[in-house]
């Protein structure tokens, strides 16, 4: 599991690409998201490699949504991620890095056109072991 506060990330750094010192994902070319998941005040993005279908959650902490464009669900069974980036935001002709709590502004935008923003203050990388192979996607409660 790795654990990244939000402050620490690198400005416009693209996270679908995540590398360590120990590991490389590449969530857009190896990776479906087949879930997104809110509850409290955590989001989390359940992605599932392509080739040997091993489960990798991105979980962003304590959340505060401020946008979720999503449309044409019935067609998606699966999506692509095209970006996931700290960004800055405007609020009262202001541009936020961070906001009083000490939180960071993220993009995540998918190929097909989803779009999520919101604030958090830590993002956790965790890999799930190899599900059975009719299992579709990680409990993630």
């Amino acid at each position: 599991m790795i654990t990244l506060n939000s402050k620490e990330i690198e400005l416009f750094k693209n996270l679908s690409q995540f590398e360590t010192d120990k590991i490389y994902y590449d969530f857009h070319n190896d990776f479906d998201c087949v879930k997104i998941f809110f509850e409290n005040t955590y989001l989390i993005l359940a992605f599932r490699n392509i080739t040997d279908s091993r489960f990798v959650l991105f979980r962003f902490e304590k959340v505060v949504l401020e946008k979720f464009e999503f449309f044409d669900f019935e067609e998606l069974k699966k999506i692509t991620i095209d970006n996931i980036y700290r960004g800055r935001c405007q609020k009262d002709n202001e541009l936020l890095e961070f906001d009083i709590n000490g939180k960071s502004y993220f993009y995540i935008e998918f190929y097909e056109g989803v779009k999520i923003e919101l604030w958090s203050d830590s993002i956790t990388i965790d890999e799930l072991p190899l599900p059975p192979s009719n299992q579709a996607a990680p409990s993630v409660r």
